[in-house]
């Protein structure tokens, strides 16, 4: 099997697979690096019929983008919807192998290049009107620190008595709760940082 044969190497088009070469979101040509699982957990605010713990229909998909619409370099990275991801078709297996056959060079540079972390930015207004409520809050976000799914912060937010600065609408400051590279433990996704703005 030549190196083609591996790189090009058809499958039925059924599911989308970590090392496919696809179209995505954005115009050009992609690899799939990264295929993410999601769950419903605490941080959605509607559920609808789904239950905490189902499973996300679309998964993310984080490719690399190896050339541009023209066949070009253009390294960069998206991260998307699988419904916005499809398998090349056979005039772009063609000019792909023909780029890879002429620059070989080109697809051991775009191997080392790495995709930057990724994050999700969940945000809470929040209304803080004296310093002893502040202290408060920034207590909360260094228990966030170690690493905390969403009911695991709402707990600690009830026993501090901190839902309470949660307006109806709008309030005076935003706390953004950051989660990096789509961590998931126990189907829950997991907070690894807490920043709190003034507005």
């Amino acid at each position: 099997m030549t190196i083609f044969d591996k790189l090009f190497k058809k499958e039925k088009f059924n599911q989308l697979k970590v090392g496919n070469w696809v179209n995505s979101y954005s115009k050009g040509i992609y690899r799939i690096e990264i295929i993410v699982d999601q769950f419903y957990d605490e941080s959605y605010p509607a559920l609808g019929e789904n239950k905490i713990g189902d499973r996300i229909k679309d998964r993310i998909v984080v490719s690399k983008r190896f050339l541009n619409s023209t066949f070009k370099k253009s390294f960069s990275y998206e991260s998307c919807s699988e419904t916005f991801v499809s398998k090349l078709n056979n005039n772009q297996y063609s000019e792909l192998q023909k780029v890879i056959g002429q620059s070989p060079k080109l697809l051991e540079e775009f191997n080392e290049y790495e995709i930057p972390t990724r994050e999700t930015i969940y945000n809470m207004e929040l209304q803080i009107d004296n310093e002893s409520d502040l202290k408060r809050v920034n207590e909360l976000i260094d228990f966030i620190k170690t690493g905390k799914n969403f009911l695991e912060i709402q707990t600690k937010m009830e026993q501090a008595d901190l839902l309470k600065f949660k307006p109806k609408y709008f309030g005076n400051h935003l706390l953004q709760l950051i989660n990096y590279n789509d961590e998931y433990l126990n189907k829950k996704k997991i907070w690894r940082k807490a920043t709190l703005t003034k507005k």
